[in-house]
């Protein structure tokens, strides 16, 4: 065996972790992610089961891809999620802890991120700053809902990636798997606007269940656009087509459930 030969069969394998591809259906993807962040549903950060759940989607999207994430792009993407928390809280007028939010904004100074974070905050200002009243039309508070979230989702895969906001939102825009991710983030906006339309409509918040034109078959119709009617096939995106399928259906179920709710807010517009 030649020396140069020699030396490139010695060379040592990495055998602490090796990327997972798409694989049948995503599925080992998946698995491998659940896996790699299951710990996380019991520890301070990220704070909810449902950031857990973000995160396990962005990690499979990143193994889909024969790509690992990092621990400090993992942490910097916990951190991302309690800083979009505590601006939400703060733009909306809602109590927040202005120590827990200057301790974020410190953490990601001193980090190699912080050109995503400020391009992102800056973006979202912007977007806050000129948010529409809930009475200027639904296609008007749609544009806000789907801007801010695009943002948000964004700098989550962003910081993921490693790479520009700019190149995030391109492949939200054009990437099957990370549309359908957006379609699941909208589905579940939906949500939270259906559960807190009496308070959003007592604090003039605009929203997609506060407004005068606002009725059940109008968020019905939304939960359609955010949906894909094309039927489950067996491929690489097959988790997320499933998961999207199950969001919609329990997005629907609450919106009847509410519907009374519903009506009894928007007749208060007239």
């Amino acid at each position: 065996m030649k020396p140069a030969t020699a030396a490139v069969a010695r060379q040592p394998q990495n055998r602490i972790e090796i990327p997972a591809g798409h694989g049948w259906l995503g599925i080992p993807s998946a698995l491998v992610a659940i896996a790699a962040n299951v710990r996380l549903f019991a520890a301070r950060q990220p704070g909810t089961p449902l950031r857990v759940l973000s995160l396990i989607a962005i990690d499979t999207a990143l193994r889909s891809r024969g790509i690992i994430i990092t621990p400090d792009r993992r942490q910097a993407v916990i951190e991302a999620m309690e800083l979009g928390a505590q601006l939400n809280d703060r733009f909306d007028g809602d109590a927040h802890n202005p120590q827990a939010l200057r301790a974020r904004v410190v953490w990601f100074a001193r980090s190699a991120h912080r050109e995503v974070i400020r391009c992102y905050v800056k973006r979202l200002r912007r977007l806050e700053r000129t948010r529409p009243d809930p009475d200027q039309g639904a296609p008007a508070v749609t544009h806000y809902r789907e801007s801010v979230n695009r943002v948000s989702l964004a700098v989550l895969w962003a910081l993921a990636r490693g790479k520009g906001m700019a190149i995030a939102e391109m492949e939200i825009e054009r990437e099957a798997d990370l549309r359908l991710l957006f379609q699941i983030v909208m589905q579940t906006q939906l949500i939270d606007d259906v559960l807190d339309v009496r308070q959003d409509r007592r604090r003039g918040l605009p929203s997609y269940a506060n407004g005068p034109e606002v009725t059940v078959a109008s968020l019905c119709g939304l939960v359609a656009a955010y949906s894909d009617p094309r039927p489950i096939r067996l491929n690489r995106n097959f988790c997320l087509r499933v998961a999207l399928k199950v969001v919609a259906a329990g997005t629907r179920a609450l919106i009847a459930i509410r519907s009374a709710a519903i009506s009894n807010e928007a007749r208060a517009w007239c």
